[in-house]
C-alpha cells in the first residue's frame, strides 16, 4: 500500500482488497452538525475531522473511510440547523462500521473526532471490540488536544479552547477560509445561571475552585453560539495546531500498528 491512498469511497472493490492488508490503520472521521456561531458553518467538526484524516495519508498508509458526519449534539438543539442522531443510534452505527471492517481484515480503528459528544459511542464500542479481542480503537478528540498544546501555540490569546471560539476558528482559517465570515465574528462567554457558578462550557462549572460536572442547554448560555472570543484568530494559529495535531497522530499511529491484537 502506497501512501496518499485514496479515501475508501474513491476506490474500487480491488483497491481495497489490495490496500487494506499493507494498512497501518483505518481511519473514521467522525463530526458534528451544530451550531458554531454566526461567523462559522453548520458542520465544522466534520469538516475538520475529514481533512486531518486526508492529511494522515500524505504520510501514511492508511485508509480513510466516509466521514459519519451527524453526532450526539442535543444540547444545542435550539440553535436552527442542528441535527443530532441519539446514542443509541450513534453507537449502534459506529458497531456496525467496525463490524464490518474486522470482518473484512481491519483490526486497528482511528477515530478522529472533534467532538465531545461522540466519545461515549465510540467507547462503548471499542470496548465491545476490545473484550472479543477482535479489534484494537483509539481515538483524538481534536478539540480536546488543542487545549491542552494551546500554551505552546505562539500568540495565543485564548489559552484554552472555546466553542467557536480563537483555536476554532484558527483552524478553520487554515483548512477552509472561503467559510469563515470574520465581518459577524462575536465575542460572547456563557453567562453563569446563578451567581457563585462560573459556567465552562455546556457541561461543567467551577464552584469553590473546583469543576463540577452540570449539563445545560447551550441556548442557555448564550445567544450567539459562541462561547470565547474569535476575533483573535488567524490563519497562522490554524495551521501551527493542525500541523501538531498530525505530527501527533502519524507518530502514534506508527506505534500502534505493533501493538498486539
Amino acid at each position: 500500500m502506497i501512501v496518499g491512498t485514496k479515501m475508501l469511497e474513491e476506490m474500487s472493490w480491488e483497491e481495497f482488497d489490495r490496500d487494506r492488508k499493507g494498512a497501518a490503520a483505518a481511519l473514521i472521521p467522525i463530526g458534528s452538525i451544530e451550531e458554531e456561531g454566526l461567523h462559522l458553518p453548520l458542520g465544522v467538526d466534520t469538516l475538520v475531522a475529514v481533512e486531518v484524516a486526508k492529511r494522515v495519508t500524505h504520510q501514511l498508509p492508511v485508509i480513510v473511510l466516509p466521514a459519519i458526519s451527524i453526532g450526539y449534539s442535543d444540547w444545542h438543539g435550539g440553535f436552527p440547523g442542528t441535527l443530532s442522531l441519539s446514542i443509541s443510534t450513534l453507537t449502534q452505527m459506529i458497531r456496525e462500521i467496525c463490524e464490518d471492517l474486522v470482518d473484512q481484515g481491519i483490526k486497528r480503528i482511528v477515530f478522529i473526532n472533534p467532538h465531545v459528544g461522540n466519545e461515549t459511542p465510540i467507547m462503548e464500542v471499542a470496548i465491545e471490540l476490545r473484550k472479543k479481542s477482535l479489534a484494537r480503537v483509539a481515538m483524538f478528540h481534536l478539540w480536546a488536544i488543542a487545549n491542552e498544546m494551546a500554551k505552546d501555540v505562539e500568540g495565543l490569546v485564548e489559552k484554552k479552547f472555546a466553542h467557536g471560539g480563537e483555536m476554532m476558528t484558527s483552524v478553520m482559517l487554515a483548512i477552509r477560509p472561503d467559510l469563515v465570515h470574520m465581518e459577524r465574528a462575536v465575542k460572547e462567554f456563557e453567562r453563569p445561571l446563578k451567581e457563585g457558578l462560573k459556567q465552562e462550557g455546556s457541561f461543567k462549572v467551577l464552584f469553590k475552585n473546583r469543576h463540577i460536572n452540570f449539563y445545560c442547554l447551550s441556548k442557555e448560555l448564550t445567544n450567539s453560539g459562541v462561547m470565547g472570543d474569535p476575533t483573535y484568530a488567524t490563519r497562522e494559529k490554524g495551521e501551527i495546531i493542525v500541523k501538531a495535531w498530525l505530527d501527533l497522530i502519524c507518530d502514534f499511529i506508527k506505534e500502534f500498528k505493533e501493538v498486539s491484537i
